[in-house]
């Protein structure tokens, strides 16, 4: 038989302190906000491509010189597959106390009890779909997207990110010679080469964040109190996303985001440790989060094939179970992957 409390003594039941750790969505919502639900599996893309070529010179009425036309390129992507599932068991909804509900109740405690720990299932489950949703953005940013299905399949999606947007530093940041203005100055003109934008934000990792901050050349152009300088605030908190926005510098906004997804078991970064990523926030980016059909026959009774996220529940008769299913086809996807450039700013 279970023990009681001492049922002579005076108890107060205080108000259920929630740690549940909030779930990390900075990329998703503040660069990959354009979203599209999709009918199919697949997605498929087109780009068109031409140089900076100049046209030839020929002699005073001479013969016209063929010229060349434009590129073009079509790429079809499968978008990764979450499904995942909770059992819950009769006993564990009926009998079961939990965090912050009354210790005596009568049936109408216990139903709403019940009611309140499926929702709360439910939202757990939601948020680690929005957790894997911010690290497939990262992974996004990185230019190529591997992930390892359930069944121990391999999946990798790679975005033409040109060759000259991912930099290593000779001068690195936690040296004494570092030059964070330059090198703002040299992603701008990489990513204007590439696809005529301008970064107007800079992620950086943990070690990039300690080195851009205890920089001299910072220090010394912050001392200038140059807005186009830079106008940091050294002061400010982390928000609700786990980013802290650092103020502004080299005209772009910047950031410190060295938040961690737990990914297999493994703590991973979202932003790399020593690297700035450079990206252009706006519709010119084209960063498109696709959601591709979902692979459910009751999703497609109910017409929701297209949606960002279906969610269905069912009973087991015997045993009694209760079981909640949760199911996204998110893709994060660089339309036009010259719009970030990756800097790695520390050395190691």
């Amino acid at each position: 038989m279970a023990q009681l409390p001492e049922i002579l003594e005076w108890y107060s039941l205080t108000p259920m302190v929630n740690e549940m750790k909030s779930p990390r969505t900075f990329l998703r919502d503040a660069f990959f906000g354009d979203v599209e639900t999709q009918t199919t599996e697949n997605i498929v893309f087109s780009v068109l491509e031409g140089g900076r070529e100049t046209a030839p010179f020929v002699k005073r009425d001479g013969e016209a010189i063929m010229a060349g036309g434009y590129t073009e390129k079509e790429y079809t992507i499968g978008a990764p597959n979450i499904r995942i599932k909770r059992p819950l068991e009769a006993a564990d909804l009926i009998f079961r106390r939990h965090a912050g509900d009354v210790i005596f109740a009568d049936g109408g405690s216990v139903e709403a009890a019940a009611e309140r720990e499926i929702a709360r299932q439910l939202q757990r489950l939601n948020e680690l779909i929005d957790n894997a949703e911010e690290y497939l953005c990262a992974l996004a940013i990185r230019g190529t997207i591997s992930y390892t299905a359930a069944d121990e399949a391999n999946f990798t999606i790679t975005y033409p990110k040109p060759v000259a947007n991912t930099v290593t530093l000779t001068n690195f940041w936690d040296g004494a010679s570092s030059t964070p203005m330059q090198d703002s100055r040299d992603a701008k003109f990489i990513m204007h080469d590439a696809v005529s934008l301008n970064p107007t934000d800079v992620l950086l990792g943990s070690e990039a964040t300690d080195s851009f901050l205890s920089s001299d050349e910072v220090r010394a152009l912050l001392d200038t109190k140059s807005v186009n300088a830079g106008n940091l605030n050294l002061s400010a908190d982390v928000d609700s996303q786990g980013a802290m926005f650092l103020g502004l510098f080299a005209g772009m906004r910047w950031w410190s985001y060295p938040s961690q997804v737990t990914v297999a078991g493994v703590a991973t970064d979202l932003i790399r440790a020593k690297y700035a990523e450079f990206l252009h926030r706006g519709p010119a980016a084209e960063m498109k989060l696709y959601y591709a059909a979902i692979s459910d026959l009751d999703a497609m009774d109910a017409g929701l094939l297209a949606t960002r996220r279906f969610s269905k529940s069912w009973r087991q008769q015997d045993p009694s179970v209760h079981q909640i299913l949760v199911t996204a086809r998110p893709l994060p996807v660089l339309r036009r992957p010259g719009a970030v450039v990756s800097m790695k700013v520390v050395s190691g």
